[in-house]
């Protein structure tokens, strides 16, 4: 049987780290009366693929109300999207938040073909012949086509 070392600090993400990249959340659970260093509090439990780096986090929490808002109802689904800074209230901080990606043709086609695949992040489409679609020049690709 082969065992895995736990987990340090330096293997988890932050919000921050992830700002602006392409993601596959996965809400798994909204967690309620987490014990933290300030108090009690709920956090959203996530899965996540980081599209655009090749990374893959699991069991993350996130504790920031506008992200768990967003995912709360979301749980079970996988939700497309990017982390962005939201617009700061008069003294705070600016809040993050989701940025829904699902109207991005090029996003959708890169998540469609990690799904599809074997669960890797498709390699990015330099150069596409005129008239390929996004979609279809990630399936190709996925299927290794090479530019000709």
């Amino acid at each position: 049987m082969t065992f895995s070392a736990p987990s340090s600090s330096t293997e988890s993400v932050k919000v921050a780290d992830l700002a602006g990249f392409l993601l596959i959340i996965e809400p798994i659970e909204y967690k309620v009366g987490i014990q933290t260093v300030h108090g009690e509090t709920d956090a959203i439990e996530v899965n996540l693929v980081d599209l655009d780096n090749s990374k893959t986090y699991n069991n993350v929490l996130f504790f920031n109300v506008a992200l768990k808002n967003a995912l709360k109802a979301k749980v079970g689904q996988k939700v497309l999207a990017r982390i962005s800074s939201g617009v700061a209230k008069p003294g705070k901080s600016a809040p993050w938040i989701l940025l829904d990606a699902t109207g991005d043709v090029a996003a959708v086609a890169k998540a469609n073909a990690f799904i599809g695949g074997a669960n890797t992040p498709a390699p990015a489409v330099v150069d596409s012949p005129a008239g390929i679609t996004p979609e279809v020049a990630a399936l190709l690709a996925q299927l290794g086509a090479q530019k000709q």
